[in-house]
C-alpha cells in the first residue's frame, strides 16, 4: 500500500499501556479475513465480494476495486483524500459553515481509525477532479463535497458529497444532504456515517448520540449529546435524581430511573416529543431497565414482591415473566444482541458478580469470580462483554471479556476509578465514566485500552452513560 506524503498525523486519543489477562489479544478491528491461504478465508473473501457487489447494485453504483473493501475488512487502513469543501457562495455565513463542515468531517474520519487521511490536495472545481495529484499524495479514495443554499423558507443548506476511487478515476457514489444552517454538524456526521457504511456494512459512530446523568445545577439530570461531545442538551427536569438511562434500539426513546416522586421509578422519555411518562412505579425498586433488541420488552429490577429480582415487562409496563426468584439482589441487566441471553449483576456469592442466563430465566451461569463486578454491557457484535471490576478500596477498572473463551483484558489501569462501560453502536469503542482527573467525566477507549480520550469538557460529575444509535 502506498504511503501518503499528505497523511494527517493528528492523534485524537491518549495512549495507555494495557494489562493483558490472557495469552490472546483482543483487536478493535475485525480480523475475519486474516489467514488468506486457508480455504475458509477464500470462501469468506468470495462471499464478501459477492455481498459488496449486491450492495453496490442495490445502491445504484458500480463496484470498482474490491481490494479496498477487503483491506478495510482485514483491518488495514486505506488512504482517504479529503478535498476542501467547495461553494460558490462567498458570504461570511457560507464560509463559516464550510469551515465547520470540513473540520467535523475530518475529525469524524480520524476518530473512526479506519482511514489514513490525505489533505492539502487540489480542490475539485466545476466537477473536475485532479486524480493524478491526489494519487501522488497516496490517496486510494477521494471525498469531495459542494455546498449551496436552497431557496426555501429556512434557507436550508444542501451538501452534495461524492466519493471516487483514485486508481480507476471513477465515482463510487454520490449523495445529497440537507439541513438548517444551525445543524450542519449533522450533515458532516452523516457523510462519514454513510462513507463507513459503504465500506464496512456498519454505520460507525459519527451520527450516534450519548445519554448520561450529570450533576450540573444540583441534582442528577439527564443530558444528550453527539458522540463527540457537541450539541449538549438537558432532557430531564426531575429536580431529584435521574440516572441509569438506556436507549431503545431505534433511538427514539430513553428509559431511565427517576426519584421525582420519592421512589425509584422507571420512566420513558420520547426523543421526538421531548416528553416523559411513567413506565413502572410499583412499590419499592423500579430500576436499571434495558430494552430487548427488538424493543418489544424491557428487563428491569423490581422489589414489590420482596428481594430485588429481575422481571420482564411488555411495552405497557405489564409483567410478562419473573426471571429471577430469590433473596439475593439482581440488577443491571442487559440483553445479548440476539435477545437470547441476559447479563446481570447479583450478590449471590456475598459480593456482586456477573451472571448470564437465557432470556426466559433458565440456564443460569456465573461469568466472573473475583473483585466487585458491576454494570455489564454486551457488545453489539455479540462476541464480548464489558463490565467494571472493583477492589475493597472502592477503585474500579473496565474489563473486557470474551463471551466464548472467558479470556479477559483490563482496558483501564492506573487512571482513577472507571465505571459504567457502554459499547459504541459498531462495537469498536467503549464509553465509560472516570474520575482520573478528580471528578467523574466521560471517556472513550479502543477495546484494547491503548487509546483513550475525554469526550468533552462538561461541568459537574457525569455518570451512567449509554452510547446510542
Amino acid at each position: 500500500m502506498k504511503r501518503s506524503r499528505g497523511c494527517c498525523k493528528t492523534t485524537l486519543f491518549t495512549s495507555f499501556p494495557r494489562k493483558r489477562e490472557s495469552s490472546r489479544g483482543i483487536s478493535s478491528l475485525d480480523s475475519r479475513f486474516r489467514g488468506n491461504d486457508s480455504k475458509n478465508a477464500r470462501l469468506a473473501r468470495g462471499s464478501w465480494i459477492f455481498f459488496l457487489s449486491c450492495l453496490s447494485l442495490l445502491a445504484g453504483a458500480p463496484l470498482f476495486s474490491s481490494e479496498i473493501y477487503l483491506q478495510i475488512q482485514r483491518g488495514e487502513k486505506v488512504t482517504l483524500g479529503l478535498a476542501d469543501f467547495q461553494t460558490y457562495d462567498r458570504s461570511d455565513q457560507a464560509q463559516t459553515i464550510l469551515s465547520e463542515l470540513q473540520e467535523v468531517t475530518r475529525s469524524d474520519i480520524l476518530f473512526s481509525r479506519l482511514f489514513n487521511l490525505a489533505q492539502d490536495g487540489p480542490a475539485s472545481g466545476s466537477g473536475k477532479v485532479d486524480f493524478e495529484s491526489w494519487g501522488k499524495l497516496g490517496a486510494d479514495l477521494l471525498l469531495t463535497s459542494n455546498l449551496s443554499f436552497q431557496e426555501d423558507r429556512e434557507q436550508s443548506v444542501q451538501v452534495i458529497a461524492s466519493v471516487y476511487e483514485i486508481s480507476t478515476r471513477q465515482p463510487i457514489y454520490q449523495k445529497s444532504y440537507r439541513s438548517k444552517p444551525d445543524n450542519v454538524r449533522r450533515i458532516a456526521h452523516q457523510i462519514v456515517s454513510d462513507l463507513i457504511y459503504r465500506f464496512t456494512g456498519d454505520r460507525g459512530v459519527s451520527a450516534s448520540r450519548i445519554v448520561f446523568s450529570n450533576t450540573t445545577g444540583g441534582p442528577k439530570e439527564l443530558y444528550v449529546m453527539d458522540y463527540d461531545g457537541m450539541n449538549l442538551k438537558k432532557i430531564s427536569a426531575e429536580k431529584s435524581l435521574a440516572l441509569l438511562p438506556r436507549w431503545s434500539p431505534d433511538g427514539k426513546e430513553i428509559i431511565y430511573t427517576s426519584y421525582r416522586r420519592g421512589n425509584p421509578d422507571t420512566y420513558l422519555y420520547s426523543v421526538e416529543r421531548a416528553t416523559s411518562k411513567v413506565f413502572s412505579s410499583r412499590k419499592g425498586l423500579n430500576t436499571a431497565a434495558a430494552f430487548s433488541p427488538d424493543g418489544n420488552t424491557v428487563v428491569l429490577t423490581l422489589s414489590h414482591e420482596g428481594a430485588p429480582n429481575l422481571y420482564l415487562l411488555d411495552r405497557d409496563g405489564n409483567v410478562v415473566r419473573r426471571l429471577t426468584n430469590g433473596k439475593f439482589a439482581d440488577t443491571s441487566a442487559a440483553f445479548s444482541p440476539d435477545g437470547r441471553k441476559i447479563l446481570f449483576v447479583s450478590d449471590r456469592p456475598g459480593w456482586p458478580q456477573i451472571y448470564r442466563m437465557d432470556a426466559d430465566g433458565t440456564n443460569l451461569e456465573r461469568l466472573t469470580d473475583s473483585g466487585y463486578c458491576d454494570s455489564p454491557a454486551w457488545s453489539p457484535r455479540g462476541d464480548k462483554i464489558a463490565y467494571s471490576r472493583g477492589t475493597d478500596q472502592g477503585r474500579h477498572d473496565i474489563v473486557l471479556q470474551d463471551v466464548t473463551t472467558g479470556e479477559t483484558v483490563q482496558v483501564t489501569q492506573d487512571a482513577g476509578s472507571n465505571e459504567n462501560p457502554s459499547f459504541s453502536p459498531d462495537g469498536r469503542f467503549l464509553l465509560f465514566s472516570s474520575n482520573r482527573n478528580g471528578r467523574k467525566e466521560l471517556y472513550v477507549s479502543t477495546l484494547d485500552g491503548m487509546a483513550q480520550k475525554k469526550v468533552s469538557e462538561i461541568p459537574g460529575d457525569s455518570i451512567t452513560p449509554a452510547w446510542g444509535p
